[in-house]
């Protein structure tokens, strides 16, 4: 009885520590919110402890109806599952069956032999210094029986359609109990052994293949309806009531707990460490930055007449100057390569469509090329470079957060994106010219000019807009993560935008003005803000 309380008691401990986790977690997101941070300040985090707890316990009622809704999902798929068969089969299965073949045998099967800690575990353990054994060895028992509680409800609603609740019940819930200490035990033996990996995936998919296999041949034959009915009696509920007995013993008094515990802390943490959502975060928002190699050049000394914040930014460029013509070759080359074999094409097999054809098609192009000069832009390589290499360490400096020196800076990197930028348009333009020559001039004057206007227009976009963001919310921490939600919000906005033109099917005139005019009244706005509240909000982030 004392084990079973020291099992509650485990357990409410970390449900508690989950839910003052998401509380602490809440109000530091709630704070760094425009607006909404000022009425959550961050003394919230280690007072108003009456709301805390208020909120912590609203969080746990919250996980226990969550969790019942979760342990009815295998009996809604069982519900649909036995209904498609039923409809295309002339034999007639439960939907207890269904689930008693898919996700007590095989789901079971799955599940008990790759468990894994999540992070919050792993802190639990740690800072509160619970043995990992003993969190281990109580945890999965404790739920085990939590699953089964939470399937309560579904499986009663099993048992009044069968109209036998009791029966259902017990072979239901102990065929439940017995499959998870089965495959427990078995996975304390194996996560030993050798190999473990291979021999773990082996075992799975020879007892998948096996259970579903027999399955299907019983349904081919016309046999399953014999297969429930000897499943589903009485002398089968009492086999099922007493065989996880030596299961349970076995597991208890497995005697290498403590190197089973070791691997598994191990392989966690590696997970966790793989499946980081921060390494993530940092590889999506500074990755490039970070791979940028930066090289000495000879010209160095020649920047000798700059100084302050120029001299940085001067160097910098020249530093990395070297990797971005590399990358610039790569995206000139791929273009060529790819409008070479276009005009080619157009030698080998005339096109015989007119003019006017031809610049509808191309109209309707111009969607498209949004999107590809959003993924070819250089302006989040420029932003996340000069963060990691210069901005995470001279912004602790007062003379480099001067006002002048800001808005200078701003505009020597974006006139420096944009001469990248410009290059990959102006490569793409050429090659629609060379067309057009080739081809003897199906394309007017006036599409050429609307098309020039159109490919400056998208370059100054893209050379401005990581460039603005970076400036005006500085999403960056001093450590290289990404605190700021609106950062990240305003760039999956930004990538959704370029994602829907590629949606856009018809396009004309009035639509690539609109998407010029777009670009410049937003760059000539952006540029006016810039100058007024760049000093202000650009700032290195602790």
């Amino acid at each position: 009885m004392s084990e079973f309380k020291e099992l509650l008691y485990l357990d409410w401990r970390f449900r508690q520590f989950k839910a003052s986790t998401f509380v602490n977690g809440l109000f530091y997101f709630l704070g760094r919110i425009p607006l909404v941070g000022k009425h959550v300040p961050t003394t919230m985090l280690y007072r108003e402890y009456g709301l805390k707890k208020g909120v912590a316990g609203i969080k746990l009622a919250l996980s226990f109806l969550i969790s019942f809704a979760i342990q009815s999902i295998p009996f809604a798929l069982s519900f649909v599952i036995a209904k498609g068969v039923n409809t295309v089969s002339d034999e007639k299965i439960s939907v207890f069956l269904v689930w008693f073949v898919l996700f007590n045998l095989v789901w079971t099967c799955i599940a008990k032999i790759f468990p894994s800690l999540n992070k919050q575990e792993i802190q639990f353990i740690t800072n509160f210094r619970v043995s990992k054994e003993q969190y281990i060895k109580r945890t999965t028992i404790l739920s085990t029986l939590k699953d089964m509680v939470f399937m309560l409800p579904g499986m009663i609603v099993l048992g009044v359609n069968g109209e036998n609740v009791i029966l259902y019940l017990l072979i239901g819930l102990f065929s439940f109990l017995s499959m998870s200490l089965i495959w427990s035990v078995v996975e304390l033996h194996m996560t030993l052994m050798k190999n473990r990996l291979a021999l773990k995936l082996t075992l799975i998919s020879a007892w998948t293949l096996m259970i579903i296999g027999g399955a299907f041949w019983l349904l081919i034959n016309q046999e399953l309806a014999v297969m429930e009915q000897v499943s589903l009696n009485w002398m089968i509920a009492f086999i099922w009531l007493v065989a996880w007995f030596p299961f349970l013993y076995l597991y208890v008094h497995f005697k290498h707990y403590d190197q089973y515990a070791q691997q598994m802390f191990k392989s966690s943490e590696v997970m966790i460490n793989y499946s980081n959502t921060e390494n993530k975060d940092k590889q999506q928002y500074l990755g490039e930055g970070q791979k940028m190699k930066l090289e000495k050049t000879a010209n160095d000394k020649s920047l000798d007449h700059l100084t302050g914040s120029n001299y940085l930014n001067t160097l910098l460029f020249s530093r990395f100057n070297t990797a971005l013509r590399k990358q610039l070759l790569y995206r000139v080359g791929g273009i060529s390569i790819v409008m070479l074999g276009i005009v080619v094409a157009s030698i080998l097999f005339p096109i015989g469509i007119s003019g006017e054809r031809m610049e509808t098609i191309l109209y309707n192009f111009i969607p498209a090329m949004f999107f590809i000069l959003y993924l070819l832009s250089f302006g989040k390589k420029v932003v996340q470079t000069i963060f990691v290499n210069c901005d995470s360490s001279m912004l602790a400096y007062p003379f480099y957060r001067e006002s002048g020196a800001i808005v200078r800076g701003f505009f020597y990197r974006f006139f420096k994106t944009f001469y990248y930028n410009g290059i990959i348009s102006a490569t793409i333009y050429v090659w629609v010219f060379v067309f057009n020559i080739v081809n003897h001039q199906p394309l007017g004057i006036d599409f050429l000019l609307i098309l020039a206007f159109v490919m400056l227009s998208l370059s100054i976009l893209f050379s401005f807009h990581e460039l603005f963001v970076y400036y005006i919310l500085q999403p960056f921490t001093s450590d290289f993560q990404v605190k700021n939600p609106v950062y990240k919000v305003v760039d999956g906005l930004f990538y959704f935008l370029a994602y829907f033109s590629l949606q856009i099917k018809t396009a004309g005139f009035i639509y690539a003005l609109l998407v010029s005019g777009f670009s410049l009244v937003y760059f000539v706005i952006g540029i006016i803000v810039i100058t007024k509240v760049a000093p202000k909000t650009f700032k290195l982030k602790n």
